[in-house]
This record gives structure tokens, C-alpha cells and sequence, in this order.
């Protein structure tokens, strides 16, 4: 089980990158995204077909990022997720978030086998400081039924 350190562990990173941004801004990824921004992290957006997101450079994948970030966000359909954290790892990233439904059980072992800093069955916006709305009571229900890190 993860537990409250990694994830406070992770949030002490400095630069990520976000795989999973989307066109549609009232997707989940581009929620994170505006939040990490909002935050003053720096963020490296992932797409295979954006060129930018709210004026900032879009990659097409981690390969393609200037720079290696300390972690890794995903946010895509589960089927991808095993070949993006494979990615991720010979790219040199060792800490991943695999957010709420976008893990599979093939990406979550092949991070534990490798070594790889992996919290998953989390959502990143309910760790991200001040929690609010949806995200807030969201917290508070997996508090009372003990599925909170500790």
C-alpha cells in the first residue's frame, strides 16, 4: 500500500512531466496540469499530437522532453500505462504517480520489480495542498473508511 511519506516524498519534487494532458480542458489531466502550475512546479506536458497547452510547450513523449524531470504523472488510458512507465524507467524517471484509473496491474508490478518509486490507486488532486470541492470530500470518504495513506 502506498503510504502518506512517498506521496509527500513526491510532492517535494521540483519538475514534472504530465502525460495525459488533452484539447478538452475539463479533462482530469489538464485539471492536474493547471494545478501543478498554480503550485509553481515545473511541468513538462505530454501529448503525441498538442504543440502547446495554455502557451507552454507540448512533448510528444518523454523521449522528446528537454530536460529529465524527477517524476512522472500519468493520466491516459490503463492499456498505456505499462508502455509509458517502461519508457519512463530507461528514460532514468524513478518516481511515477499512475493516477486513479489509469493504472494496470502489469505497470504497477513492473515499477515495484524495477525499483521505481509508484503511487498509484491515489488522486494526485486530493495531495496537492489546500483540497477542495469534489476532491475534498473525496479525501474525507477514503479517510473514514481507512483507505487514506498513512
Amino acid at each position: 500500500m502506498v503510504t502518506n511519506n512517498q506521496i509527500q516524498n513526491f510532492l517535494s519534487l521540483k519538475t514534472f512531466a504530465l502525460i495525459g494532458v488533452s484539447r478538452d480542458s475539463k479533462k482530469f489531466g489538464n485539471a492536474i496540469y493547471k494545478e501543478l502550475k498554480s503550485k509553481n512546479f515545473s511541468v513538462f506536458p505530454i501529448h503525441s499530437e498538442m504543440k502547446n497547452i495554455a502557451g507552454d510547450d507540448c512533448y510528444p513523449d518523454i523521449k522528446s522532453l528537454p530536460s529529465l524531470p524527477e517524476g512522472l504523472i500519468v493520466v491516459t488510458n490503463k492499456k498505456k500505462s505499462l508502455g509509458i512507465v517502461k519508457d519512463a524507467y530507461t528514460s532514468g524517471i524513478r518516481n511515477i504517480w499512475i493516477s486513479q484509473m489509469s493504472e494496470s496491474k502489469d505497470a504497477i508490478e513492473y515499477c515495484k520489480k524495477n525499483f521505481i518509486n509508484i503511487i498509484y490507486r491515489q488522486c494526485p488532486l486530493m495531495f496537492f495542498g489546500q483540497v477542495s470541492g469534489f476532491h475534498n470530500f473525496h479525501k474525507f470518504i477514503k479517510k473514514v473508511f481507512g483507505r487514506l495513506p498513512k
